[in-house]
Formats: structure tokens, C-alpha cells, sequence
């Protein structure tokens, strides 16, 4: 059984206490909300994001509180035949290297960075940088102002977007409750996404 974001977001737990070596994202293009990962996600980090449009609702993974353990993406089958269950049965979900847990040496979107800051933070950055190219928006508890300050580096209009060294904003502010701060890409953001993240950091097991 699955939440809605809103519901989800009043009575969110606190994040994982330690950084986990994989972080799952789901793809809502190809998501359904058929609900076989929030079935068995056991830290119930897996809510979902309704549409007054009947069948284009679909569900999103709170990234701050994953744990990554896999279950919502494929589960073993038996000692010898490792990852041959799988969970979603859409292909929906993104398995990824925690770009928290051993940072890269250059962040892939430090060469975009204009700006006069030097000191960001990289991988949180990248963590929600991927969400943003795979579904075009970020929704965080509005309460965390650690995690809006993250995303707000986003909405600062110094990411290089031309040859030309034209810059752009990556994101926008799109929504705000008592409960949740939806952030959602700009054309030029998605655009620029585009070019940063194909296959970044993903886990293949196919």
C-alpha cells in the first residue's frame, strides 16, 4: 500500500543514518503506480505523486531516506542465479552508485558551475541533479531547509548552457505547502540535463 506525496511528507521519518552504497530513482514515464516497490520498500520511502489525469499518476523515491537495498529493483532468485526476480515490472526504477558515499574527484557538473562559489555541494548536487533529468522535478519536506538550500544552488541562474557562455537556471520553485517544496526543471535546465547525466553512475544488471 502506497501514500500520497502530501500524506507521505506530514508524517516523513527522519533520513538513514548513514549513507548506503546505492540510491534507486524512478523514471515516472515509464512508472504505472502499480505499487510493487512501495509494497516492498521497508523503510516506506516510496510515495506516490497523483494526477487529476486518470493513469498518469506515479511514484517517486524519497533519495535522503533510501536505503538502498535494492528490493524495489530486483531481488535474488536463489544463491546461484543472483537478481533474476524483478520487482518493477516496467523497467521504472534506476539503480545508482551513492555519489555521497566516495565523490568523484570533479563533479560531472562542476564544469557547468559559473558562478563565484567553488565550494557547493557536489554530490548531494548530482544525487538530485539525476532526479531532476529523470523526471523534471524534486520534491522535498519543507521543513529541511539543509535540502532546499541544496536545490536552491539549482535555481541560481550560473550554469553554462552555450559555447557562448550563456548561462541558465537548472530549476525553479514550483510549489510550496506546509508539507512539501516541489522544485521542477526549466526547459533550458532539462536541456542541459540532457547533455550531464545519460548513464551516469547507473547500476546494469540486465
Amino acid at each position: 500500500m502506497t501514500i500520497s506525496a502530501t500524506e507521505y511528507f506530514r508524517t516523513r521519518k527522519d533520513d538513514r543514518k548513514k549513507e548506503t552504497r546505492y540510491l534507486n530513482v524512478i523514471n515516472k514515464d515509464s512508472c504505472t503506480s502499480c505499487q510493487s516497490c512501495a509494497t516492498v520498500c521497508p523503510v516506506d520511502c516510496i510515495y506516490e505523486v497523483p494526477s487529476p489525469i486518470p493513469g498518469q499518476s506515479y511514484h517517486q523515491i524519497d533519495t535522503s531516506r533510501c536505503i538502498g537495498c535494492q528490493m524495489c529493483y530486483r531481488s535474488p532468485n536463489d544463491s546461484t542465479e543472483h537478481y533474476q526476480l524483478t520487482i518493477c515490472p516496467w523497467n521504472a526504477i534506476d539503480m545508482l552508485h551513492n555519489p555521497n558515499v566516495k565523490p568523484d574527484d570533479e563533479s560531472i557538473l562542476e564544469p557547468y558551475w559559473q558562478g563565484e562559489e567553488t565550494d557547493l555541494p557536489w554530490p548531494k548536487l548530482e544525487e538530485y541533479g539525476y532526479q531532476l533529468f529523470v523526471d523534471g522535478q524534486v520534491i522535498l519536506p519543507s521543513g529541511r531547509d539543509d535540502l532546499l538550500e541544496i536545490l536552491a544552488w539549482f535555481v541560481k541562474p550560473h550554469w553554462l548552457f552555450t559555447e557562448d557562455g550563456d548561462t541558465v537556471a537548472i530549476a525553479d520553485e514550483y510549489e510550496r505547502d506546509e508539507e512539501k517544496v516541489c522544485f521542477v526543471a526549466t526547459p533550458s535546465g532539462r536541456d542541459l540535463l540532457d547533455c550531464i547525466f545519460p548513464e551516469w553512475h547507473r547500476v546494469w544488471m540486465d
